[in-house]
């Protein structure tokens, strides 16, 4: 009896090994590739035409207990009902998820991934359902650490639900809705190591938000870009003790402001694109309307 159990045992990790395989096989016919450990277990997902997955795919791919990354570009068919045959996931480390369709409310489903390290969400289409509030569900994450969001309708509820992430030290946010308002909820996210903010040249994001960003002390690398700023908001990064990189790209600033900004943090790499005399012409509309 004692040799048939362990028999039985040492044979489990060949069994899930070959389903593994034998889902692979089929995923192939969605354009969907697979990477493997080297005991044969399903570690990583990759598909650029997520467009063709069905929920039977979406199932193969949630019983890959062992898959530690998935990336599904390209207008994935990711609803609250798909998103939920991925909900068991316990070794999933790092997602990339591009045009997908869920709510806030589905990304409960995420909050069983539970060695979640670095996620992003492009282009997310949920216009009416989707604001980033979601994050909501995954403070209980004990990894979590990265997350970005780019082309969405993420808005300041986002912002306050990701500042409320215990262990985030990366945010990057671009080209979506989020403010002034939603920068100031990071204030004393005593974690967070690197941010990102990129209007779109826009007045979303203005002298405002480097106010707040001076009340996240631990931060080393900060990303403004496509926007106007001045001295009135870049005074406000000498504040920061641990600043190492400030990318300023294709964001307008006067050669004077910029000047008094570097002489302000010699030990800190002050990087910046110029903008093109387009951007230079959208964010003279935008701004100088905004004052009138």
């Amino acid at each position: 009896m004692r040799t048939a159990t362990i028999a039985l045992l040492l044979a489990l990790p060949a069994s899930a090994a070959a389903d593994d395989r034998a889902a692979a096989e089929t995923l192939k016919g969605a354009k969907v590739e697979v990477k493997f450990d080297k005991a044969g277990t399903a570690v990583g997902v990759f598909c650029k035409e997520s467009h063709l997955l069905t929920p039977e795919h979406f199932k193969l791919i949630g019983a890959f207990k062992g898959l530690k990354e998935l990336t599904l570009y390209n207008k994935c068919p990711l609803t609250d009902e798909t998103l939920a045959l991925l909900a068991d996931l316990p070794a999933l480390e790092k997602v990339g998820i591009d045009g997908a369709t869920f709510s806030d409310a589905g990304m409960k489903h995420m909050a069983g991934w539970k060695a979640l390290k670095q996620m992003t969400f492009f282009h997310e289409l949920n216009k009416k359902e989707f604001t980033g509030a979601g994050l909501a569900h995954l403070t209980e994450l004990p990894q979590f650490e990265s997350f970005g969001c780019g082309g969405s309708p993420f808005t300041d509820a986002g912002m306050e639900a990701a500042a409320k992430l215990p262990h985030l030290r990366d945010l990057r946010v671009w080209h979506t809705m989020n403010t002034d308002a939603g920068t100031a909820k990071l204030a004393g996210a005593g974690k967070l190591r690197s941010v990102w903010l990129a209007p779109q040249f826009t007045t979303r994001i203005t002298d405002a938000s480097l106010e707040a960003l001076a009340g996240c002390p631990s931060l080393e690398e900060v990303k403004v870009t496509e926007t106007r700023l001045t001295w009135a908001g870049l005074r406000h990064l000498t504040k920061l003790p641990n600043l190492k990189t400030l990318n300023l790209d294709e964001t307008d600033i006067s050669d004077a402001d910029l000047a008094k900004l570097k002489d302000a943090l010699p030990k800190v790499e002050v990087v910046r694109k110029p903008p093109t005399e387009q951007q230079l012409k959208w964010l003279a509309e935008r701004f100088d309307k905004s004052k009138k």
